[in-house]
């Protein structure tokens, strides 16, 4: 017996628990069965973690009808996440489009807030990093050194404040709870529950350690102090968050490490370079311009170096770019980063060898870029602020690997079981079967109905032939559990499209399935 109901699947009897696998740790927030009514039934019990997997035990028999499933979670990167959808027990599925619309919120207006606060917590947090990077590999002008401590000091106030905010708007966004929630006790507990808490007892030291380092005279630097506050940091966001806590996490939380005290110099040393230009000679601004673009060219590097392994890593494969919301968020972060490298670029090529020979206009021009390249900046972590806000498609791939319903799973797509004269068959799910990419998840099972893990290979053949659109010849790729995966991104045009699905039992051995299916 399936203990765990898939959108729109039809139970033979009532299980005795119902359970979602996820990709990584997830903390409950509630997970429910509902009848047609709304009511919750089932008698539920105490809701269980087994590493990944989420257990609601059933004390109650559920009779014969149509149910709801719904569930909301706290994911990898704090944020809430849920799924709502119908199964049935004993008979067919009754509509349920209704009650899952009422069931399912997918944000409260703390979501805002909590962006909103992201977003000031990455700006903040870096700034005050990179002052202090940029304190200690670049010989700053002590003017501008003055300066630059005063700017960190002032950021990493901020984002100690911020450190703290997050645990209370994440928790009432994590409650569902009302503007008044914020000041209740349980909200608080939830959030200190949560990552949140550990990101924050990390970071919040470190700002306080910064605040202290920047505090003293601008000539007797704390270096020390500095280098450990910004390690610190830079560790308070490797806690949390999709990409650091992704398989492997000795790895990835390495590559994040690095990708944020690169990206941390680099913000941190904008506001010196731009005082320089004022507060300097033209050619002590040169001088400092070109100090910074010797460390620069490592600091790029380590940024695309880093962004190409965890972008990858998040994406599993190019066409998971597009077409959906992780992938957009992720296109214009790349976009925006290929504008600030233009400006950096034409920063060092142009102006900085015109501020060496004392080009007096160079400066003020160097301002100007730099004020464009600041903002540019804001908007690459507003890009990344969103990124943390949706799925990425590794964790729906492993989720439907998993045969679970995925953080992000509907009720769309087709769905279908298709056998051949030799008794195999095969089990295919196509989401969203609506016209553009789509994915397809397949799973052969031989005559004795068990699932063929071994398999050599598997291909898809789709047409449209009312559209001249014939024979697409798709190579899938295998995932764990035997089940094997394809992107379909050529379902561009809606309509009837032939679908045939050739499973190599063996080098020598085909077996062929046909269906359609109709894409909306």
């Amino acid at each position: 017996m399936d203990s765990s109901p898939k959108a729109g699947q039809m139970l033979d009897t009532a299980p005795e628990e119902v359970s979602v696998t996820f990709n990584e740790g997830v903390g409950p927030i509630f997970f429910k069965i509902l009848d047609r009514e709304g009511n919750e039934v089932g008698g539920p019990g105490e809701i269980r973690l087994d590493g990944t997997r989420m257990i609601l035990p059933l004390g109650d028999r559920l009779p014969n009808g149509t149910y709801i499933l719904t569930y909301r979670v706290i994911s990898a990167d704090t944020h809430p996440v849920g799924t709502t959808f119908g199964f049935s027990i004993g008979e067919p599925m009754a509509d349920t489009s209704a009650l899952e619309a009422g069931s399912a919120q997918a944000s409260t207006p703390w979501t805002w807030a909590v962006a909103l606060n992201r977003w000031l917590l990455y700006a903040a947090m870096l700034l005050a990093a990179g002052s202090a990077l940029a304190t200690l590999l670049l010989s700053l002008p002590a003017p501008t050194r003055a300066r630059t401590f005063r700017v960190g000091r002032a950021a990493a106030i901020v984002a100690a404040v911020a450190y703290l905010l997050a645990i209370g708007f994440g928790g009432a966004e994590m409650v569902l709870g009302s503007f008044a929630a914020f000041f209740a006790g349980a909200t608080w507990a939830r959030g200190l529950a949560s990552t949140l808490a550990a990101s924050a007892a990390i970071g919040v030291p470190a700002m306080l350690l910064l605040a202290w380092a920047f505090s003293g005279a601008a000539g007797k630097s704390r270096t020390g102090a500095l280098a450990v506050g910004a390690a610190a940091a830079i560790a308070s966001f490797l806690v949390t968050g999709h990409a650091a806590t992704a398989p492997p996490v000795w790895l990835l939380a390495t590559v994040v490490a690095l990708h944020l005290a690169a990206v941390a110099f680099w913000f941190g040393s904008l506001y010196p370079l731009w005082h320089s230009t004022r507060s300097t000679s033209v050619t002590e601004a040169g001088a400092l311009m070109t100090q910074f673009s010797t460390r620069a060219v490592w600091a790029v590097g380590a940024v695309v170096v880093s962004g190409v392994v965890i972008s990858w890593n998040q994406l599993e494969s190019i066409g998971n770019l597009f077409g959906n919301d992780y992938g957009n968020s992720l296109v214009r972060k790349l976009v925006l980063f290929l504008i600030v490298l233009g400006i950096a670029g034409y920063n060092k090529l142009k102006l900085t060898p015109a501020l060496e020979r004392g080009d007096a206009a160079a400066a003020p021009r160097m301002r100007r870029t730099i004020t464009v390249e600041y903002i540019v900046f804001l908007l690459i972590l507003g890009a990344a602020m969103t990124l943390t806000l949706s799925t990425p498609p590794r964790a729906n791939m492993a989720q439907a690997a998993a045969g679970a319903p995925g953080m992000s799973m509907g009720t769309e797509g087709f769905t279908t079981t298709l056998k051949s004269d030799s008794g195999y068959s095969v089990d295919i799910e196509l989401t969203p079967a609506r016209a553009g990419e789509n994915m397809l998840m397949a799973t052969v099972k031989d005559p004795s109905g068990q699932v063929l893990t071994d398999m050599a290979d598997l291909e898809i053949v789709t047409a449209l032939e009312s559209a001249g659109i014939s024979e697409i010849r798709l190579k899938g790729e295998k995932l764990p559990n035997g089940m094997w995966h394809v992107m379909i991104g050529e379902m561009l045009i809606p309509g009837e499209w032939d679908l045939e699905v050739d499973a190599f039992v063996t080098d020598f051995d085909k077996v062929e399935f046909e269906t359609s299916v109709d894409i909306r």
